[in-house]
């Protein structure tokens, strides 16, 4: 029966946009008029913040590309006899930790750019991001 269901998005810009649809009617509901803010421009602040949150790509990608990220260095050493390797046997072992640093570091550099650019959108933006805020806070607000 669940194969059925719609498919309902559940993304920041779908659920500000959705939020709003619901509970825009009602009496306490933030107003964009309040905020200064227009519902195309809105729509628009929207769709930038997911394209930055969704720069990342989808998960399968992020493993994929972690992945091969922590076996070149296997990869690398594997080129080389054991016994010219400082670390001998223990080579694999050393390769793959080498590996998952550098995975690691990629996936924090990943995030600390994510995260520099939506604050570099909320910072150039700041009336639609109050106003987003505002509305998601209406909600958990409404829910509690």
């Amino acid at each position: 029966m669940k194969d059925l269901e719609p498919n309902i998005l559940n993304d920041y810009e779908h659920r500000i946009a959705r939020i709003i649809e619901h509970y825009g009617d009602e009496e306490t509901f933030p107003r964009m008029e309040q905020y200064g803010v227009g519902r195309e421009e809105l729509d628009s602040f929207l769709s930038a913040y997911q394209d930055i949150l969704d720069s990342e790509g989808t998960q399968r990608q992020q493993l994929t590309v972690y992945g091969i990220i922590a076996v070149l260095p296997v990869l690398v050493l594997s080129a080389f006899p054991e016994e010219s390797l400082p670390w001998g046997n223990k080579s694999l072992f050393v390769g793959i930790g080498i590996g998952l640093l550098l995975a690691l570091m990629a996936k924090g550099v990943r995030m600390l750019v994510t995260r520099y650019r939506l604050s570099q959108l909320r910072r150039e933006q700041k009336a639609y991001a109050q106003y987003a805020d505002a509305v998601d806070q209406y909600l958990m607000a409404k829910t509690m």
